[in-house]
C-alpha cells in the first residue's frame, strides 16, 4: 500500500515526512518504532532511519507531497501553468496536460530510482508503474513504484507540522 499526505502551504521537509510517518505507522501498524529521522547522503535520495519504510517528497507552488510506502517509491507534483511544451521535446507533448503528465511520470520516475533530473529525456520502463491523481484544482500528482500498489490519500492541517 502506498499512503499519499497532502500539506497546502509551506512546511519544513524533514518535520513533514516525520508527522506524515506518525500517521503511516498508525495506518500500517506492525512492530514499526514509534519515531523516525531522515538520514541524507551526498548523491543519494532522502530515506527514513527505519528498514522497511520508504518515502519520497515533492513541492510545487505551496502544496507539499509525500509518499509512504514498505517499497521504493517516487512522487512528483506540479501546478499547472502556462507552458511552451515545445521547448521539451523530449517528451513530445502537444498541449499543457500532456507535459504535466508526461513530466510528472518522468520526474517520480526519477525520483524512485534515486536517479536526478539528470535522466530526464530517458524511457521510463515499462517494468515500473506510474499513476496519476488530480488531487487539487490545479494539480497533477504522478506516484511510481514497482508493482502496482493501493493507494490512499490524506490532507495533513499545516499547523501539525511543527
Amino acid at each position: 500500500m502506498i499512503v499519499l499526505f497532502f500539506v497546502r502551504g509551506n512546511a519544513d521537509s524533514d518535520a513533514l515526512v516525520k508527522v506524515c510517518y506518525e500517521h503511516y505507522r498508525q495506518l500500517v501498524g506492525g512492530d514499526l518504532p514509534p519515531e523516525a529521522n531522515v538520514l541524507r547522503k551526498p548523491n543519494k535520495k532522502p530515506q527514513l532511519d527505519v528498514e522497511g519504510v520508504h518515502f519520497n517528497l515533492s513541492h510545487s507552488h505551496g502544496v507539499c507531497a509525500v509518499a509512504m510506502s514498505d517499497r521504493p517509491v517516487g512522487i512528483d507534483i506540479e501546478k499547472r501553468r502556462k507552458i511552451d511544451p515545445s521547448k521539451f521535446r523530449f517528451l513530445n507533448a502537444t498541449d499543457e496536460e500532456t507535459f504535466f503528465k508526461q513530466w510528472t511520470a518522468k520526474e517520480s520516475y526519477l525520483k524512485f530510482t534515486g536517479e536526478g533530473l539528470s535522466g530526464i529525456s530517458g524511457e521510463i520502463p515499462p517494468t515500473v508503474h506510474t499513476e496519476h491523481y488530480e488531487i487539487f484544482d490545479g494539480y497533477t500528482v504522478c506516484v511510481c513504484s514497482d508493482e502496482e500498489q493501493s493507494v490512499v490519500a490524506y490532507e495533513l492541517d499545516p499547523a501539525s507540522i511543527n
